[in-house]
């Protein structure tokens, strides 16, 4: 900016003393420095420049997930009193077994993995937008991915002091090992990681079956790709519950897909409905085909509603490309809803869930707390005198314990949410009101939760 002549030593604009702009996240009706139309401001976005739209859909997926965690909780204990008399089916998947409510109770579940995975890819690209391609995004990805999958193996040690101890690599294991995996990927061209990502997700069915010979290739083999109990000796038993390399495919793809979160919000709403379908389509045909894409073919069955759970039943440990066609469309789809309710020009605070948006603004210390709170609180429940145990462990406690425990949680979430915008505040401020500034730089870009 060019200093106007004048003789008082008056103090003049300049980039680096000028109040920082704000980061306008992608989706903006907008381009920066412009005003919308009347009658179509956006909402306010946050100001750590996060897509509502995106917490809003790990929100859903964070209460999904409570509801699957206290089902598989109260289950477990439910059989620890009652034995085969439990009214609580111990694989609601199995058609023999179960009944629809607790069928589709534990399928709408089936969401949150698959959501949960993709979107962290998507949020990696959109820490990058802000931060930088390179050294830094690697660096971040390494440390946090890392940081993961120790915290997965604090978790999923059970009974660490007796010879019958279990390690259970459970979700977490996957995302920290897909995200160390993926601060190498992203320095791929983008071709190549296309194919790349799209093999593993696509392909990795092919390999169903296979085992190579030897120990060591057979144990790395079960971590990447298959579902496996394995006993250690003098070590204890290892539970892989979540192999590896499909799930990084799936992290690969949100990364790369993470360019229609810089749509325009009106091309957004267009694309992500029409990909959606598009993928439950696809999943519809390879299901009706009965050939590749998920280990089980799909059979008329006796009754309406088992035939209609025996297409849906597909399987997710691995997750099958059928079960991820089917999952992801649906994913796309809610995410569609949520943005028009969040970012669209019409929208407003009112129409965007907020409470998902809460507990989606903090999916680490929510997934930690509601376990903390599910294991301390189960055994409580199975130890109180009759008739607590008997109306907890059934389908409506099932339900209200899941709305009791996410309802519960919303206010730590919101004060870690708050501290959190507090730490960055005080961060970029000092950045701002450094020695930088003060010699005339440029600051820093702001930051937000990838």
């Amino acid at each position: 900016m060019t200093r106007p002549p004048t003789p008082t030593p008056a103090p003049t604009p300049a980039p680096a003393t000028a109040p920082p702009r704000e980061a306008r996240p992608p989706g903006q009706v907008s381009p920066p420095g412009q005003a919308n139309p009347p009658g179509q401001a956006n909402p306010a976005p946050p100001a750590d420049g996060r897509l509502r739209a995106i917490d809003a859909m790990r929100g859903l997926v964070m209460l999904l997930m409570t509801l699957d965690h206290v089902r598989g909780h109260f289950t477990y204990a439910a059989y620890a009193l009652w034995h085969d008399a439990s009214p609580l089916p111990t694989d609601p998947l199995n058609l023999d077994v179960t009944t629809p409510l607790f069928f589709t109770m534990r399928w709408v579940t089936h969401l949150c993995a698959p959501s949960f995975i993709l979107l962290a890819g998507v949020s990696v690209h959109l820490w990058q937008q802000r931060h930088g391609t390179g050294r830094p995004v690697s660096a971040r990805l390494v440390t946090r991915g890392l940081m993961l999958a120790g915290l997965n193996m604090a978790l999923g040690l059970h009974a660490p002091l007796s010879p019958d101890r279990v390690l259970i690599l459970d979700v977490l294991w996957p995302i920290g090992v897909s995200m160390v995996l993926l601060a190498v990927a992203v320095h791929l061209p983008r071709g190549v990681a296309w194919v790349m990502a799209l093999l593993l997700v696509a392909g990795h069915d092919a390999l169903r079956g296979f085992m190579p010979d030897g120990e060591t290739a057979s144990f790395l083999w079960r971590l990447a790709f298959v579902k496996s109990y394995l006993d250690v000796p003098d070590v204890g038993g290892l539970h892989i519950i979540y192999p590896v390399l499909p799930w990084f495919g799936v992290m690969w793809l949100g990364y790369l897909c993470g360019g229609l979160a810089d749509l325009d919000i009106g091309r957004r709403v267009r694309v992500l409905p029409r990909l959606g379908l598009g993928l439950l389509a696809a999943s519809v045909l390879l299901r009706l085909a009965g050939g590749y894409g998920d280990p089980s073919t799909f059979a008329v069955q006796d009754t309406a509603w088992r035939t209609a759970a025996a297409f849906f039943n597909v399987a997710k440990y691995p997750p099958s490309l059928q079960f991820l066609l089917v999952t992801l469309g649906v994913m796309w789809l809610l995410l569609a809803w949520f943005d028009s309710r969040c970012h669209l020009p019409h929208a407003t605070p009112r129409g965007c869930p907020g409470w998902l948006v809460l507990s989606g603004s903090a999916p680490l210390f929510y997934y930690v707390a509601h376990l903390v709170v599910l294991r301390g609180l189960t055994p409580v429940l199975g130890r109180l005198p009759s008739p607590v145990p008997e109306a907890a462990f059934s389908a409506g406690g099932i339900a209200v314990f899941t709305v009791a425990v996410f309802a519960g949680l919303l206010p730590a979430c919101a004060w870690v949410v708050h501290r959190r915008r507090k730490t960055r505040a005080r961060r970029v401020t000092g950045v701002a009101h450094g020695p930088q500034a003060a010699h005339g730089g440029h600051g820093t870009r702001q930051g937000g939760g990838a």
